[in-house]
């Protein structure tokens, strides 16, 4: 509770919920995304598919067999990890900045376009602000909006999963745990980056199970370990724990208390060299930037 906890992230004002329900959107609590959303649907969904992915991986371990996910396996586990992605408060900042930057941008655009129609300069000067409830918006552009998630999975779904394990329970999480390396510079980032040419998606599961999506259409050479789950190499560990805490904002986890890479990087400058991903989209209307 003293580290993995963010207060109210998911709250509703009660006036939002009034109104809400009053509007007869549905009856709703000020509590209806934490609890009927997350503790209720999605959590123990997903504690469930991970159960049935270590169980796979001890049949590979053990020899027992060599299943791998099928397409619509693999979209299943691409809903759950965009669900995890964009409900971290990193995400539904920029999602919730984004939106509103693009609402602010649409109502200049109508005053600069009344004000040239009527010739009232007037409307250049009006104040229109621009309020949201945060966490309702985050959640309706982004894990309650079905289309998006749908879109975003097969995406992903399509590409190239590898499941790689450490037997000694190495990998290392953090509070940004989902992360994109890109192997190709300067290309779009698709899918906000999660889909795009030469991208790797890497997510820990558990400490002794991490996960590697790669792009389909540039890492041909990785095709046939689709689905597989594979040995990590201490050199792999080392990498994938590297990017946990690298892109860490304030935690990094370790099932052993063993923090002797970060130790080694943090001694070589006398500073941690995080880095920060951005997903601030550049909007531009033509009366300027936002």
């Amino acid at each position: 509770m003293s580290v993995c906890c963010e207060d109210d992230l998911y709250t509703m004002s009660e006036e939002y919920v009034k109104e809400s329900n009053e509007r007869g959107d549905g009856v709703i609590n000020r509590f209806t995304l934490e609890t009927d959303h997350f503790a209720h649907g999605v959590e123990p969904l997903y504690a469930q598919f991970l159960s049935q992915v270590d169980g796979i991986k001890e049949d590979w371990v053990t020899g027992k067999g060599h299943y791998r996910l099928q397409f619509l396996e693999k979209r299943e586990f691409a809903l759950h990890i965009l669900t995890q992605y964009f409900r971290m408060p990193q995400i539904g900042d920029v999602i919730v900045d984004d939106y509103i930057r693009m609402e602010r941008a649409s109502i200049d655009m109508i005053k600069e376009i009344m004000a040239v129609q009527t010739g009232n300069e007037d409307f250049r000067k009006l104040e229109v602000g621009v309020k949201c409830e945060k966490p309702a918006l985050h959640a309706n552009l982004s894990y309650l909006d079905n289309e998006t998630l749908m879109t975003f999975a097969n995406a992903i779904a399509n590409n190239i999963f590898v499941f790689r394990i450490s037997k000694k329970n190495d990998f290392y999480t953090s509070d940004f745990p989902i992360v994109v390396s890109p192997h190709v510079k300067n290309v779009s980032p698709m899918y906000m980056g999660l889909a795009q040419y030469g991208g790797e998606l890497t997510m820990p599961l558990s400490p002794g199970l991490a996960l590697s999506i790669y792009d389909r259409a540039y890492f041909k050479d990785k095709v046939e370990l689709d689905g597989a789950f594979v040995e990590a190499s201490d050199k792999e560990v080392r990498r994938q724990n590297f990017l946990r805490y690298m892109y860490a904002t304030q935690h990094v986890f370790s099932y052993k208390n063993d923090f002797s890479l970060i130790d080694f990087v943090y001694n070589i400058d006398g500073k941690h060299p995080f880095w920060k991903p951005n997903h601030k989209t550049e909007i531009v209307s033509g009366i300027g930037k936002y």
